[in-house]
């Protein structure tokens, strides 16, 4: 199932379009708005007007992670704090204050509608939400599950009270993150339950990287397969990158999030599919904390040929799961 079938199949000459819009509004705003990317802009000698086509974002330096640990939020943030709807913290190695307008938020939200419609959820799912509200990206997948008409349950991260409400009432969807869910098996263990008398038959893991280690683990335990979403801590959202369905590797939602791919240890934009690069991303609308060239430092490839779940986004792959031909 497609939830915008005008964007997740849009041709890419008309996405390029798209996309250009948005770059040049983006790159305008947060020089005009941003205390971090003026002075970097004026530093390197860049205009929004250099910004002409798509190429043209290389002429931009990336943005490490580090930076964006070291900044102030205050020389990212583009408006004053009366324009801002939401606060969160998040993130577990790495922690980030994030803020969002409510456009922010809207667009999140529907980025998540897309990834959740596309796994077959819909107005008669039940999905369990195992995980704090405390985090946005949470908040963000409750309110497009509801968006949906979904019956949701909101479990929080109280083991005790999570097992209760999954023996009492059946769920079939389990959304959360390899390390809550590696706590309730423990805790199951613990009070001598059977994993599988659970019975969750698919289970969403929002995670801060593309590749976990912990997955084989889960799936074994909870006799289940599992579908990753990138739950991205610098930028403050989940649901720009996700583990297509049918197709192997992930959709990222590039109306939103312009992506390249960088040779490794330099700058130079990796063109050519199957080539290993780092992932480097920027956002195209947002408004109260744009970033732009982020380097993830997760390793992708590009991979061409039509997905056969329909999207005609764009399709990457860790090189820890390819597995041949991906076209």
């Amino acid at each position: 199932m497609i939830a915008n079938e005008k964007i997740e199949t849009m041709e890419k000459t008309d996405l390029a379009k798209l996309q250009l819009e948005r770059l040049r509004k983006q790159v305008k705003w947060v020089y005009e708005k941003s205390a971090y990317y003026q002075k970097l802009f004026n530093q390197v000698g860049i205009k929004p007007s250099d910004i002409v086509t798509l190429a043209d974002i290389e002429k931009i330096p990336c943005t490490e992670k580090k930076v964006l640990q070291e900044v102030s939020v205050y020389d990212i943030l583009t408006l004053p704090l009366s324009g801002v709807l939401r606060i969160s913290r998040q993130g577990y190695s790495h922690a980030y204050v994030k803020m969002y307008t409510s456009g922010d938020v809207a667009r999140q939200m529907e980025m998540m509608t897309r990834v959740l419609v596309g796994y077959d959820i819909n107005d008669t799912t039940v999905v369990g939400i195992l995980g704090e509200a405390s985090d946005s990206r949470m908040m963000d997948v409750q309110y497009a599950l509801e968006g949906i008409g979904c019956c949701v349950m909101l479990m929080g991260s109280n083991m005790d009270n999570i097992v209760e409400l999954m023996t009492q009432c059946h769920v079939d969807v389990l959304v959360s993150d390899f390390r809550l869910l590696t706590q309730l098996i423990v805790k199951l263990q613990a009070d001598g339950e059977e994993a599988e008398d659970l019975y969750i038959p698919s289970i969403i893991c929002l995670e801060e990287t593309l590749h976990n280690p912990m997955r084989v683990y889960i799936e074994r335990r909870l006799n289940v397969n599992t579908k990753t979403v990138y739950n991205s801590t610098s930028f403050g959202c989940a649901g720009m990158m996700y583990q297509c369905k049918v197709g192997k590797g992930y959709h990222i939602n590039e109306d939103y999030f312009y992506p390249e791919i960088l040779e490794l240890g330099s700058d130079k934009v990796i063109s050519e599919s199957h080539r290993v690069g780092e992932l480097v991303i920027s956002a195209l609308t947002a408004e109260a904390m744009p970033i732009l060239r982020l380097r993830t430092g997760h390793l992708v490839m590009r991979l061409d040929g039509e997905c056969p779940c329909g999207r005609t986004l764009i399709r990457v792959a860790p090189p820890t799961e390819y597995e041949g031909d991906f076209s």
